[in-house]
């Protein structure tokens, strides 16, 4: 029996329609109402924009719920926890974004600069700092870490991907990441900051990002595991302020290189349906 490709479109376009739509709904809902309330995150300010970070999160529970139901959710369930295979491998590319900070760190103490306070390592946006050094990284990993990458890499590119190549995938990808990004420039200081020609960088970083994740998880048998374990490394070695001013540009130089060379592994690449 044939199959009707654009019955298959179809289904593929309301997958995605239901995850981007409770996706939406839910980040956009928190962000509209900081908005709203006049909040805004900044030090010194108890404003937090994660808990909306968890939007892509529901969206693909949501979506994996409606069309696969329970066998789904458990897939999805397993890939969250999935050890690759070279586990050494992905335990070094996670890690690179710290050694970096760490490299970053010795070169200003090098040029006389005082070592970071201990707690600067730990003054993640949004994260009231009374909770403590571990429970911030474990909120940031649940909230930032999975919250996004399940449904980025782990529903979206999952589906995208069926039909055509990673790179094409990843550049739906993109472009659904960045529209959803679109409220946090209203009520987070440091995006905010970025209105203006910067905007261009920032969108060229997300895609180059974008290319990086995707060949992580392409690479670790789709694990989301690695590429939210990566991108929570990413986020805390440039987004602290134990990272200063030469960190970000350190791993963002490291995630423009990486994402070139990614861009073209993922050209030719196919990926297969998540069951």
């Amino acid at each position: 029996m044939s199959v009707d490709p654009s019955a298959n479109s179809r289904i593929l376009l309301a997958r995605l329609g239901v995850f981007y739509g409770a996706t939406l709904a839910f980040s956009w809902t928190y962000w509209g109402w900081m908005f709203l309330t006049g909040q805004m995150v900044q030090p010194d300010s108890p404003a937090t924009h994660l808990p909306g970070l968890a939007g892509p999160l529901v969206g693909a529970m949501a979506s994996t719920a409606v069309f696969e139901g329970r066998t789904g959710l458990i897939d999805l369930l397993r890939r969250c926890l999935r050890l690759p295979v070279r586990h050494w491998l992905a335990l070094l590319l996670v890690l690179l974004p710290l050694l970096l900070l760490v490299l970053a760190i010795l070169i200003d103490r090098v040029r006389g600069t005082d070592w970071p306070a201990p707690d600067a390592f730990f003054g993640y946006p949004g994260v009231p700092p009374a909770i403590g050094w571990s429970m911030t990284i474990v909120l940031v990993l649940l909230l930032n870490g999975f919250g996004e990458e399940v449904g980025w890499r782990g529903y979206a590119l999952e589906w995208l991907a069926i039909d055509r190549s990673a790179l094409k995938a990843t550049l739906w990808v993109s472009l659904l990441w960045l529209i959803w990004h679109l409220p946090l420039f209203f009520v987070h200081r440091n995006m905010a900051d970025m209105i203006g020609p910067a905007l261009v960088g920032w969108a060229i970083g997300l895609l180059l990002g974008a290319f990086v994740l995707s060949w992580l998880y392409l690479k670790f048998q789709h694990s989301i595991l690695v590429c939210a374990l990566w991108h929570t490394a990413y986020n805390f070695s440039v987004a602290t302020p134990a990272a200063g001013d030469l960190a970000p540009a350190l791993v963002s130089t490291m995630v423009m290189v990486a994402g070139l060379w990614a861009a073209r592994a993922l050209r030719d690449g196919r990926m297969t349906p998540p069951h």
